[in-house]
């Protein structure tokens, strides 16, 4: 399901190539002014500052946490600043998230695993819109490095049928990602505009993982062990943003 929709969120970039060929096919005989009008029916600006109110999405599996695909729902966790240049905008963006939360590890009754979850990161990328008008959607790429740290503990689930040894446990992901984009945007009026936008991050990451068993007859030194993997985390809405636009152009 996660490939079909990376597909789709990859059509636009093909679709704009194909665009790209066409347009310059009929470049000499359509004034570039005259045409770029035809879109254009508001303000343009140079930079963008925006704050992301509200998003749903997949984190990376912790540990062997059955129903990792479970999508949190994240409020008011990141900034972006944008520079825009014509319908290209670079951006720039940051994302946090810290909580409480607890699962299941390894079955539904094995072992209940409780602690506190960090999760930051860091983005460049760009955006284009497919034209200028009051609703302009438009697709994108972002890349970015991500750090994810969990703290806390693991005891038998309620109905676990066999006893497994408690333990303290941390574990910290950094990675790198890429993730292909599509949203819309919708300008009111002049300075203010709502974007929403979907995505999926192709993380690859460095997982390290640390347990410190306790409530046994003997106390065995810390465990630890390292992994490397990669992980396809869905974004049905990656970022709802409420965006201010400021540096007149004309």
């Amino acid at each position: 399901m996660k490939r079909i929709l990376l597909s789709l969120l990859l059509l636009p970039f093909f679709a704009e190539a194909q665009n790209v060929t066409i347009d310059s096919t009929s470049y000499k005989n359509t004034p570039r002014k005259a045409n770029f009008s035809k879109y254009k029916s508001h303000s343009q600006y140079s930079y963008t500052i925006a704050a992301n109110l509200f998003s749903i999405e997949e984190f990376p599996k912790i540990l062997n946490q059955v129903n990792s695909e479970e999508y949190k729902k994240l409020y008011a966790s990141g900034l972006m600043l944008k520079f825009n240049d014509n319908q290209i905008s670079y951006r720039i963006s940051g994302t946090f998230y810290s909580d409480n939360i607890s699962f299941d590890n390894e079955c539904a009754d094995c072992e209940k695993v409780k602690g506190k979850l960090s999760d930051n990161a860091l983005r460049v990328g760009f955006e284009k819109n497919f034209m200028y008008s009051i609703i302009q959607p438009y697709f994108g790429f972002d890349m970015g490095f991500r750090r994810n740290i969990f703290r806390g503990s693991a005891q038998d689930g309620p109905n676990s049928n066999v006893t497994y040894p408690s333990y303290d446990v941390k574990t910290q992901k950094n990675g790198f990602s890429l993730a292909p984009l599509f949203g819309i945007k919708v300008n009111p009026v002049n300075h203010l505009t709502l974007a929403i936008e979907s995505s999926i991050d192709l993380l690859y990451s460095y997982e390290k993982q640390e347990k410190n068993y306790y409530g046994v007859n003997t106390n065995p030194a810390p465990t630890f062990s390292d992994f490397k993997k990669w992980e396809f985390l869905f974004k049905p809405i990656g970022i709802l943003s409420l965006q201010y636009n400021f540096g007149l152009v004309y």
